[in-house]
Order: C-alpha cells, then structure tokens, then sequence
C-alpha cells in the first residue's frame, strides 16, 4: 500500500487497530474475569421466567433499594435475547457485556466525528480503549453500562434540535424515553431539556416533530401505566411522592460544595492510574470552554459548550437536593463528555506544533497507555467460574441448593437440576 494511500485512510486504518485491541480488552478471560453478583443473578433469573415461564415483566428492577419505585422493563427483554442463546447459562451475563461496550465504542466513534474531527475522535477512541476504570466497570454487566453511550446519543440529538434541525425531536424522545429503561438518572435528562427550551429556535414547522415526540416518549412508559393500572397499585405509585419528601431537602450551598467534587469526578476515574491529578479536575471543563470558543465562531460554539456545561452542572445540582447515598455511577451520563473534552484539549495543544509540548502530551498518554495496560494485567478473577465449580461438585455429591435471592449458586443449580 502506497503512502498516500495510508495518509488516506489512516483514520480507519487507526480505528481499526484501536478496535482490535479494544475487543481483546473486552474479551480477554471472558469467563475468569466474569462478576456474577447480585444484581447479575437477578437479571439472570428475570429473563429465565421471560424464556421458561412466559412471565413477560412490565416494570423493571428498583429505581433505588426498597423504594418501590421501577424503572421499565426493557433491559430485561434484552438480556433475554443473550440468555436464549446461551440456554440460560450465566456466560450471557460477561457476553452482555461485551456488546454493551461494542455499542458504546462505535457511539462515541461516531458523536466525536460528528461533533469535532478524526483526530480527536481518535484520541478519544484511545482514551476509552485504554482505560482500565472504564474496562473494568464494563465488564460487570448492569444498565448502568448503558448509561455513558445513550448520553452521549442524547446530547447530539439535542444539539441537533437546537441547530433547528428538526426530526431529531424524535430521535430524541427516542433516546430519553430509551433511557427511563435504563436507571433512574435518566431525570436529569428532562431537566436539561428544559433549560435548553429557550434557546431553541422556534418554528411552525417543528410542532408536528413535536406532537410526534411526545407521542413516542409516553409510549416508553406503557408497560409501567398498564402495570399500575392493572394492579390498581396506587400505593407504588405514591411512593414515588414518599421518597420525595423523605429525601429532598433542598438546595443548599453547603451541600453543593459538598459533592462539588463528585460533579468532576469522571475526570479522575479515567484518570485513575494517575492519583496525582485528582486536584486538577475542576480545571479541564472551563479550559475546554474557553479554547472552544477561541478556536470556533461565537455562533458555533455556545449551544454545544452550554451543552456541555449543563450535562455536569444539573446533575450536581439535583443530587445536592437529595440526602440519600450518592455513588459515582450517578454521574456516569458525564463520563464520555470527559473523554471528548480531554481528547479536544490533546489535539489542541498537539496542533500547537511545538516540539516540547506535542513531546509532553505524547510522553504523558503513553505513560497512560503504560499504567493502564499494567493495571489491566494484574490478577483479577471473577466469581463465575469458583461458584459453577461449587455447584457441579455439590450436584455430583447430591447436594441441594435452596432458593436465596441474588445467591449465583442458587441460580446455577437451579439451571443444571432442571435442563
């Protein structure tokens, strides 16, 4: 192949390899490495009574513990698919998780192209390939793992809107409707929503998308209306009003100081081989603001960059009302807006052309490359293989295994005494 020819498709040429390697990460000890917890074991038992029982579900598991309140149903049709195929072994738990971060390698593949150019979509696409936090927490299977691609998705769609283009009003209601299947967080997504509508540019031609958007977002939530209505289940619904008053408190100052940190902290979980920077975080989302709109006309810039600003700060703000546990996976919807403004800020300075600093940046992502890779190696069985080992050897000794919610080795023997 000609030189010409590489310079020509070195964008896909570079994909290509990121892909390769990407799915080694992803595919590597598929089985050793598998988690299959609690949450795993239940989704494994919900899509067995949809293939065995018939039992076709029309909420989806618990917002929250102990709540009473659901997200949809759709996950579980999903991974019903995989169990299917597997007849029913727990292997589909890891394989899930394998297409889950295919779906989300060509998202951000795509948006990063879409929004900015090859060659921080590249970067990008090494920023996520490499890292070893964002390999491990997918390879738990989980919605969550759903969660940082549907955001993306939505924050191109609505970007989309707001340059007046349109159908995607209705890619749009898609995806948000899409993620209310998803995980809870998906309110944040009406909120910034919201904030956007005045900066919409407004005209007749977008009533019909929106008669049609709001007909196919309320279609989303059919099986939970036909759930409540069917069970005349008034009681679940007012615990959604209960949980409310018991854990909002309001929006105080102290409190946004408080988890001002939690809002950044995707930053550091990419980062995470690299504890020296965890200080810095706050740093990266106003530097790329500022080099955005220097770089790019005033009226290119401001809907994305108020975009980007809004997918951190309304989050923050709604979870500084709540009083509940706040984990790190609630900012999840941030996490590949981290790995775009990071990639955008590398090509920026590496378009600098100054030898001392392209030489900075490229020591600094190999050291990266480096530390991740190193950590990724390191001993990291899962449960999957010990308990199916356990279970065989009970079976063989003629054991039985009762029924325990979220236990592995109840499902297992439950699978291999009833084939």
């Amino acid at each position: 192949m000609k030189l010409s020819h590489i310079s020509k498709y070195r964008f896909i040429i570079s994909t290509s390899i990121l892909f390769c390697i990407f799915l080694f990460f992803r595919f590597y000890q598929l089985e050793q490495r598998a988690i299959f917890g609690w949450d795993q074991v239940n989704n494994a038992w919900a899509a067995l009574r949809i293939l065995t029982e018939r039992n076709y579900p029309l909420i989806g598991f618990e917002s929250k513990g102990n709540s009473g309140m659901y997200i949809g149903p759709l996950y579980y049709y999903i991974i019903s698919i995989f169990y299917w195929c597997t007849h029913l072994d727990p292997i589909a738990s890891p394989i899930i998780t394998l297409f889950t971060s295919i779906i989300s390698f060509f998202v951000l593949l795509t948006v990063s192209k879409k929004l900015f150019q090859e060659k921080v979509a590249t970067i990008a696409l090494i920023i996520y390939t490499f890292s070893e936090f964002i390999i491990g927490s997918q390879r738990i299977q989980g919605p969550i793992n759903f969660i940082p691609p549907l955001s993306l998705v939505i924050l191109y769609f609505l970007y989309q809107v707001l340059l007046g283009k349109w159908v995607f009003l209705i890619y749009l209601s898609m995806a948000v409707g899409l993620s209310f299947h998803i995980h809870f967080t998906s309110i944040f997504y009406l909120f910034i929503i919201a904030l956007a509508l005045p900066i919409i540019p407004y005209t007749k031609k977008m009533w019909k998308h929106v008669v049609w958007s709001t007909v196919i977002f309320i279609s989303f939530f059919i099986p939970q209306i036909i759930y409540y209505v069917s069970t005349r289940n008034s009681g679940s619904l007012s615990n959604y009003s209960t949980y409310f008053q018991n854990y909002f408190h309001g929006l105080h100052l102290r409190r946004c100081i408080q988890i001002s940190y939690d809002a950044f902290i995707q930053f550091e979980s990419v980062f995470k081989p690299f504890r020296f920077l965890r200080p810095t975080v706050f740093f990266y989302l106003p530097a790329f603001m500022l080099i955005y709109s220097y770089t790019n006309t005033f009226k290119k810039s401001w809907k994305l960059l108020y975009l980007f600003a809004l997918w951190f700060i309304v989050p923050w703000l709604i979870l500084a009302t709540y009083s509940g546990e706040i984990t790190d996976y609630y900012f999840y919807n941030s996490q590949y807006i981290v790995i775009l403004i990071l990639a955008y800020l590398t090509t920026w300075l590496i378009n600098r052309k100054h030898f001392l600093i392209t030489l900075t940046v490229s020591l600094f992502w190999l050291a990266y490359i480096y530390s991740n890779v190193q950590a990724f190696f390191k001993p990291n069985d899962g449960n999957l293989q010990n308990n199916r080992s356990n279970v065989r050897q009970m079976i063989k000794e003629g054991k039985m295994i009762d029924f325990a919610e979220g236990d592995p080795q109840s499902y297992l023997f439950y699978i291999y005494t009833h084939k």
